[in-house]
């Protein structure tokens, strides 16, 4: 049998790393993390192997050369231009002339192979992919099988929301040659992208072996410290480099330690250094090959490769040292600090966590690095939080910040596109804006300045205009923080799809910047009247002249000034009558404030300016199960819409609603993006106040009631909606555990687990996006036995994080 290493990565998260040294040559133990996989195939007796490659090739073949070294036969296929990871096997196709088994060069396992093939054969697949259960499953390929293992749903990279498992893609793979016959020469293909799901749109035997061992994807700068570490505890089943000379430590040849050192377990050093007097070794500390750590230097948790030299006195925490760095005496580095290969660091420097110095700098004696030297400093969490990125102002969201969030956003658009920005009329929002614009500068995007505005208005001139897209900044308080928000929106004005905050992310965090040459910068330019485009827009939905006769008395409680404003202008065209209150009047103090203005009508607006409440003129607040139904009464009643996108949880009774006003509605995720899209347009009543509020207006004068007449048209809901909080490193278990348990229900995967029951209703399992909790919706004819069904899976949810 034979193998393909796929071999072309370029490990742009693990830099400065890999600034100059491709992926798979990333050492662990001294060992490139490619040799590990080259000695398990030959363990199982797979030693004629193909290996891709593409970035830095000629590192790997000097290293490896033809394989006899290793005891293999290794033949190369170089690409010229990616392939992506299927294009890149089929590029190896001349070769893989039998059954063949794919692995990465930068992934270490110690799985049994041979058990994984043998399962392929019983299954007689054409595919066979090795599967695994892990904590995080956000950066892998998520896979659901049935009984006998046949693969029948796989996501890539999915949310939270979208997460139905914990058990992944680990990118090993068994494969017959006919596979060959889905591929095409010279065309960029991905397995997980494109070749598996047109298999599984062909009803092809694709099939998920659940593997036993250890498996780790080098992926990031934390995973390739956990893998030392794993390996120093004993949790992987591969031979380990150097000699036991004491319990947990192992050395190399030639290694001196003098007298007084001390060395503490479990612990590495690679032959030829020398560890002088008085040195301290903490445990999960590595040390590679001929480097010298000096008299009374202190090492924990660090990882050094070879030829590094630590000075007297020195101090490393948790740091990452690449290949010829020289650390002069009296220097502290800390906590995740990372420095790539042949840096010279001075006397008593000071290099801060999380700092990352790229090959070759030279940091002068008694400097203190604050921020990485080349682009600034990565943070180790996701910079998007539903649909936005959000901070503290100026603590977490600062210009400096803003600047490089918009070089990473520039750097994933086309030099020369135009994008539309803006800001509410706060001036913090318009100082982050201004540096916001000069990072799209820099990368060579051009800006059309719309501030102060809405981000309603940004969204429609955007889907009106040619533009690339559009950000909007707001100020606003959020957990008793004033915290500032960065909106994204595509070239149909939408809020931008989950994969490309990906791409954003991935920029921000590779510092993957373009800077445009001096004379092809990105302009500014200003336009003006967008407001008024926007309001003639929704005066264009409305009756203005049967609004107008009403005068309606409206008390507003609006928690933005730039929004109040707008708010009052489209009103006051409208000759309503607005009372307006402080933003921090309570409900009670506004049902009193609407029973003595004798007013047909409260409104609250959150500071987002998208979600509205109603109080009515009989002094009840509508929930917000009412406001969904008010929606789709005015959607497909007044509006005439022939269908209209809900939420998945929206209530079984808006059915019956639709029904009746001879309309349709469409469930789909419960995010603005998915429901303006089958909408067709960003003008939505979800997602828009004024717009919303308007036509609900318009519905009372068109229809002479008042508000509480239009509630009593609207179906009774009963709906169970709870949440249980669940650790984020466990909602896949959760969810995995729950398709199991309802695998013989019928379910709908639309966004969460939405389970039917028997005897009708539903029970849906939603794990949030950004927090660690699940909500569970519950419906049924009987709202008791809708209460206990919520109730038995909070049960399950609480069950499953324990197991």
């Amino acid at each position: 049998m034979k193998a393909v290493i796929m071999a072309g990565g370029k490990g742009t998260r693990l830099r400065p790393l890999t600034c100059n040294l491709p992926k798979p040559m990333v050492p662990i133990l001294e060992k490139p993390v490619m040799e590990y996989t080259i000695e398990l195939l030959k363990k199982y007796g797979i030693t004629e192997i193909a290996v891709t490659v593409q970035y830095l090739p000629e590192h790997i073949k000097q290293y490896f050369g033809d394989g006899s070294r290793f005891g293999v036969d290794l033949h190369y296929f170089e690409e010229t231009s990616p392939l992506g990871t299927a294009g890149s096997i089929k590029n190896a196709e001349s070769f893989l002339d039998e059954r063949f088994i794919v692995i990465s060069g930068d992934a270490l396992t110690d799985f049994d192979l041979q058990t994984g093939i043998d399962f392929h054969q019983e299954k007689e697949a054409l595919v066979t992919i090795f599967m695994k259960q892990v904590e995080n499953p956000l950066e892998y390929g998520v896979i659901m099988t049935d009984k006998d293992q046949r693969i029948i749903r796989f996501f890539e990279k999915p949310s939270w929301n979208e997460v139905f498992s914990d058990t992944v893609n680990t990118g090993i793979y068994v494969l017959e040659p006919e596979v060959f016959n889905y591929l095409t020469t010279g065309v960029p293909t991905d397995f997980s992208k494109d070749l598996f799901p047109l298999l599984m749109k062909e009803q092809k035997p694709l099939y998920g072996y659940p593997a036993e061992g250890y498996w780790s994807d080098i992926g990031s700068l934390s995973q390739y410290r956990k893998s030392h570490e794993d390996f120093l505890d004993g949790q992987i089943n591969l031979p380990l480099p150097g000699k036991e000379v004491l319990p947990g430590l192992r050395i190399g040849e030639n290694v001196v330690i003098e007298h007084h050192a001390s060395i503490k377990t479990p612990a590495y050093i690679g032959s030829g250094t020398t560890v002088r007097q008085n040195a301290k070794i903490y445990p999960y500390t590595v040390i590679g090959s001929h480097s010298i750590i000096s008299s009374n230097a202190s090492l924990k948790r660090s990882i050094l490769w070879n030829d590094v030299y630590v000075g007297a006195n020195t101090e490393l925490r948790g740091s990452t040292i690449a290949n010829g760095t020289f650390i002069d005496e009296g220097t502290s580095m800390y906590e995740h600090s990372v420095i790539g290969n042949q840096v010279q660091i001075g006397k008593k420097v000071i290099v801060k966590p999380e700092v990352k110095v790229w090959p070759k700098k030279e940091i002068i004696d008694n400097s203190t690095i604050h921020t990485s030297l080349i682009w600034g400093k990565r943070i180790s969490r996701s910079i998007f939080t539903n649909r936005s990125i959000r901070g503290i102002a100026n603590i977490e969201i600062t210009p400096d910040f803003a600047a490089r969030v918009a070089s990473a956003y520039g750097a994933c658009l086309m030099q020369g596109k135009k994008l539309g920005i803006a800001s509410d009329n706060h001036p913090f929002s318009q100082l982050i804006l201004q540096s916001f614009e000069q990072g799209l500068h820099s990368s060579g995007i051009h800006t059309v300045h719309l501030s102060p505005t809405l981000s309603p208005v940004l969204r429609y001139s955007v889907e009106q205009e040619e533009w690339a897209g559009g950000v909007f900044i707001r100020f606003g308080n959020f957990q008793n923080h004033q915290h500032a928000v960065i909106e994204f929106y595509d070239e149909e004005g939408y809020p931008v799809s989950t994969d490309f905050e990906r791409k954003i992310e991935n920029a921000f965090w590779q510092e993957d910047y373009r800077r445009s040459p001096y004379d092809r910068i990105g302009k500014r330019e200003s336009v003006y009247g967008k407001n008024e485009d926007y309001e003639k827009a929704i005066f264009k939905r409305i009756n203005q002249s049967n609004i107008q006769a009403c005068e309606f008395r409206i008390v507003t409680n609006i928690a933005s000034k730039s929004r109040e404003s707008a708010v009052s202008r489209v009103l006051e065209h409208l000759k309503c009558q607005i009372v307006s209150i402080p933003m921090n009047t309570t409900a009670a103090q506004m049902h009193g404030v609407l029973d003595v203005t004798d007013a047909h009508i409260g409104v609250w607006i959150d500071e987002t300016g998208e979600n509205l409440k109603l109080l009515t003129e009989e002094g009840e607040w509508l929930s917000d199960d009412q406001m969904l139904s008010l929606y789709v009464l005015l959607s497909l009643g007044e509006l005439k819409f022939d269908e209209y996108a809900i939420p998945v949880y929206g209530s079984s009774e808006l059915d019956h609603l639709a029904d009746s006003l001879r309309g349709k509605l469409v469930r789909t995720k419960a995010d603005a993006r998915s429901i303006m899209k089958i909408g067709g347009t960003v003008l939505n009543v979800q997602y828009d106040a004024i717009l919303a509020l308007t036509s609900i207006l318009n519905m009372m004068a068109n229809q002479q009631k008042p508000l509480s007449q239009l509630v009593k048209m609207l179906p009774n809901i009963q709906l169970i909606c709870e949440q249980v909080e669940c650790p984020s490193r466990v909602k896949g278990r959760v969810m995995r555990r729950l398709m199991e348990e309802t695998r013989d229900q019928m379910t709908d995967l639309v966004d969460g687990i939405k389970v039917y029951h028997p005897n009708g209703g539903w029970t849906l399992i939603l794990p949030d996006i950004v927090d660690p909790t699940f909500t569970v919706y519950s419906q049924a004819p009987d709202i008791e036995f809708a209460r206990r069904t919520s109730e038995s899976f909070i049960h399950k949810i609480k069950t499953f994080q324990q197991m």
